[in-house]
């Protein structure tokens, strides 16, 4: 049994807190996008967050992790595993600049959309990571940091990145809303001959 004290270390307080923001920053700006077409980015981030979250509650990633061990124990293949942990990994790269692309020219001129979208595929990178777990990257994530681990600040970073870049973007829309209705509200200027 995992007490308490055990369960909810500074580590996971912190990443339970930042996906939480994350999460909220989604709903806020899920919320306050009625009627436009940014929407459907907020509710597809605060699902992803709202996984993260729950990941971060239940250590998902972990079991899953442990799950690939014991399989390539029972086959014997654990000992060869550094091999296709780094093609993995590679692979992971390769698909994450990739995406990263492809939010920069599908968003392109929404910096807080770009922002947001970006913070949420480095999230999923680094979840991605952990389940992969090459005893290198380990290392460095699970190293402490002033009695936290790294991998908790690259949860806060990313987080921080999707939850105000959604924000961001949210008011820019209703920025462009306000000023759209503004100019529709305002009569031209009658033509005088002088």
């Amino acid at each position: 049994m995992i007490t308490p004290t055990g369960w909810l270390n500074p580590t996971r307080v912190i990443g339970l807190s930042a996906y939480l923001f994350a999460l909220i920053s989604c709903g806020i700006a899920w919320a306050g996008s009625r009627g436009t077409s940014r929407r459907r980015l907020a509710a597809v981030l605060a699902v992803l967050d709202a996984g993260l979250l729950m990941d971060m509650a239940f250590s998902v990633r972990f079991l899953l992790h442990d799950s690939f061990e014991n399989e390539a124990i029972a086959k014997g293949l654990y000992a060869c595993r550094a091999g296709p942990q780094l093609a993995a990994l590679g692979l992971l790269g390769a698909a994450a600049a990739a995406v990263i692309g492809l939010a920069f020219q599908r968003l392109r001129g929404r910096t807080g959309a770009t922002a947001a979208a970006c913070g949420a595929i480095l999230s999923v990178s680094c979840w991605c990571i952990e389940v992969i777990s090459l005893h290198a990257t380990d290392t460095v994530f699970y190293s402490t940091v002033g009695g936290v681990m790294l991998i908790s600040l690259c949860w806060v970073a990313c987080a921080l990145m999707t939850g105000i870049g959604i924000l961001w973007d949210a008011s820019a829309a209703r920025a462009l809303t306000r000023h759209g209705a503004n100019s529709a509200a305002t009569p031209a200027l009658p033509l005088r001959d002088s």
